[in-house]
């Protein structure tokens, strides 16, 4: 079946005649967004139909059309196709009439579906549902698809059935199984009756008998059992089969936020070392005192300097007043030097070392009697003077107050502290400079975090509009889902070895019965329901090697138009499978036979695609006779480059393709839409190019109207 010309009138936004005219193989018809790619293959699935539904509907009729119709006035909705079929010309149309009344209402009448085949000057008018002859109904499964999402032929339950008997020799089969099944009951009951007669092996014959009662009941219960694993593998297989495409996201997005949340704990952790409370620092730490050890310093100087003028001018007022008990004590400065104050050191730290006799000060022994000793003895003696009060005379001290001994014990405390607080610019330093890598590595924790936060915006844009807790449940069911499934698989494995096993048990009774009934009169009878089983087996081993057979073919020749079509590029090898339930299924593998379960967009498109075209050809090998492949859309997910080579291959099949697509647009100056003829001019085949009718009204239906232009 080859399509000459489409015609569509009146339909939506195709506004009275247009004509489209296709070449055997590849057929283009370009369009942006709203132009009405998606118009043109609603009408030919309208067109389509010959279940009887949907046949007159006023959504179908052009606004614009029906906008400028005066009172009274009248035209039609038709969709038509002429294709040549088996050496025939045969035109499809279906159509509709319209008229405006007026009230300006719309009423609907005249429809008509038929199909006209032209022999010579004659011609035929049938049925339209006569068009089920040429493509039938389930093959017409195989022809027409819209988007990428709808181009696995296996999506439906039956698929694989419908496949198998509509593209081979299995239906031819299927009479005789029911009868086989009938004759092979009436055999062995002819055969039991004729064995009642039998008395030397009556008992045996009741034994075996019983033994096949029990193997029968026993294989009624496996495949009973099966049945319900089966049903079991094939609802997970759904589940898993309805988050295929997102898989690969919500396990994206789960490592995504593993990640996240890895990094956000060390982020809590490095930012726990830091401590930039430097306030608290300055005052509980003393960081106050980090340049203070200089000053320390030079307040001891001057605290010493302020001691030693004060012990001179002292000493200098009591030679003044002329006191001689007191000259007595000042006496040593005349050799030179100012003594230290009476006080220093204290009278307990001069007791303790005449207790101990050793002077404390220098370290050396000073036993008592001897010098040393007796001179700690009277510095005791001249501090405890100080303290009596002299009766006969009182001699004010020259200083009132003792603030010169305050600073001195002031002095003293911190030079016993003095190394602590030369520590602190080393240990601020440090702490700053730890703090400051911390920060750094908080910084690269933060933009990790973001980068991670982008993906996760990025993954969850492509998901095909699942929110973040649908993904995560879908990934944390992944696993369960395969398990359920693969322990029903793994049963229905075991009930296949368990029904093999019993299913031999029950032959081997057989055989023993149809043993016994040798030289009796139930032989004949034995003989005959063994020929019958025989001939049963032999149709299903039949039946069973023709399904694999074109299964097999199947996958030849996708391989093969996989090729083509992924030219430099990874392939994989497409494989048909028949699953537990009786579906199908057509999957990817890696060479080593490793299935690919999410395979990129594009390429999942034309795996898809090649099995699309191997049925296709198959197809015409059967019937002799070709049908063409229509697509709304296919390659939307292809990179230019892939687009390129994909036309191209596709435009050398020798086969009939009419795709719809958006493609070879390019957007003008002014944001308009236009050919992108150097990508065009290589590609073989008829090529149109749709658009809507400048100027148009964007919130008004009735201005738009699809205008066609044949490029090529």
């Amino acid at each position: 079946m080859i399509i000459k010309t489409i015609e569509i009138q009146n339909f939506r936004s195709y506004y009275k005649d247009n004509v489209f005219e296709f070449s055997n193989r590849l057929n283009l018809i370009i369009g942006s967004n709203g132009d009405g790619k998606t118009t043109f293959y609603e009408a030919l699935e309208w067109l389509f139909r010959t279940d009887g539904t949907n046949n007159m509907d006023a959504k179908l009729i052009s606004k614009k059309r029906s906008e400028e119709l005066l009172a009274n006035e009248s035209d039609d909705v038709r969709v038509s196709m002429t294709y040549e079929h088996k050496g025939a010309t045969k035109t499809l149309e279906k159509m509709f009439h319209f008229t405006k009344s007026f009230d300006g209402t719309i009423s609907l009448s005249n429809y008509s579906f038929n199909l006209v085949e032209s022999n010579g000057v004659e011609r035929i008018r049938r049925e339209g549902i006569r068009f089920d002859y040429d493509l039938p109904s389930e093959v017409r499964k195989y022809t027409m698809f819209k988007g990428e999402s709808n181009l696995d032929v296996f999506q439906n339950s039956n698929a694989l059935k419908m496949l198998i008997e509509t593209f081979s020799d299995v239906r031819d089969f299927e009479a005789y199984f029911s009868f086989m099944e009938l004759a092979t009951t009436m055999a062995e009951r002819a055969r039991d009756n004729a064995q009642k007669n039998d008395r030397r092996n009556a008992e045996k014959i009741r034994q075996i008998q019983y033994a096949l009662e029990r193997a029968s009941g026993k294989l009624s219960d496996i495949r009973q059992e099966m049945k319900q694993k089966q049903v079991e593998a094939t609802n997970f297989e759904t589940l898993l089969k309805d988050i295929e495409q997102s898989k690969e996201a919500s396990e994206q997005l789960t490592n995504v936020n593993r990640r996240i949340e890895t990094l956000q704990d060390k982020r809590a952790k490095t930012r726990a070392l830091v401590d930039e409370n430097y306030t608290v620092k300055l005052l509980d730490d003393m960081w106050v005192l980090m340049g203070f050890k200089d000053i320390a310093e030079e307040y001891s100087d001057k605290v010493s300097a302020v001691d030693k003028m004060r012990r001179k001018i002292e000493s200098e007022y009591l030679m003044m007043v002329g006191a001689d008990k007191l000259i007595q004590k000042v006496q040593r400065s005349d050799l030179g030097f100012v003594p230290l104050p009476i006080h220093v050191p204290g009278q307990k730290f001069v007791e303790e070392m005449l207790e101990e006799e050793v002077c404390k000060i220098c370290g050396r022994p000073a036993p008592k009697n001897s010098d040393a000793w007796n001179y700690m003895f009277r510095r005791l003696e001249e501090y405890k003077g100080t303290l009596k009060v002299d009766e006969d005379e009182e001699i004010k001290p020259y200083y009132k107050n003792n603030y010169v001994v305050e600073l001195q014990k002031r002095e003293t405390i911190l030079n016993d502290n003095l190394a602590e607080i030369a520590k602190y610019p080393r240990i601020i330093r440090e702490d700053i400079a730890f703090n400051n890598k911390r920060q750094d590595e908080i910084k690269k924790i933060d933009e990790n975090i973001a980068r991670e936060e982008e993906q996760k915006k990025r993954i969850l844009a492509q998901a095909d509009g699942l929110s973040e807790e649908k993904l995560l449940a879908s990934y944390q069911n992944v696993s369960k889902w395969f398990d359920q499934k693969n322990k029903a698989n793994n049963r229905i494995e075991e009930l296949k070895r368990e029904e093999k096993r019993v299913d031999a048990e029950y032959r081997e009774n057989l055989a023993e019965l149809d043993k016994l009934a040798e030289g009796t009169s139930a032989e004949i009878y034995a003989k005959i329901s063994l020929i019958i089983r025989q001939i049963s087996d032999a149709f299903k081993e039949a039946k069973e090697s023709n399904k694999k057979r074109l299964l097999h073919a199947i996958e030849d020749e996708a391989n093969s138009f996989l090729e083509k079509l992924n030219v430099d590029d990874f392939t994989g090898v497409i494989r048909i499978i028949e699953k537990a339930n009786g579906q199908g299924e057509a999957i990817l593998n890696d060479s080593d036979g490793t299935r690919i379960f999410t395979p990129n967009t594009a390429l999942r498109t034309t795996y898809l695609m090649s099995v699309l075209f191997a049925i296709g050809k198959l197809s015409s090998e059967r019937d002799k006779t070709e049908f063409p492949l229509i697509f709304d859309a296919p390659t939307s997910s292809f990179t230019d480059a892939k687009e390129r080579d994909f036309f191209n291959v596709i435009g050398t099949i020798n086969k009939q393709v009419i795709i719809v697509t958006k493609s070879f647009l390019k957007e003008g100056r002014k944001g308009e839409f236009l050919l992108d003829n150097d990508k065009i001019k290589d590609i073989t085949g008829s090529i149109y190019r749709i658009e809507k009718q400048r100027p148009f009204n964007d919130k008004d239906l009735s201005t738009i109207q699809t205008v066609i232009s044949k490029i090529k």
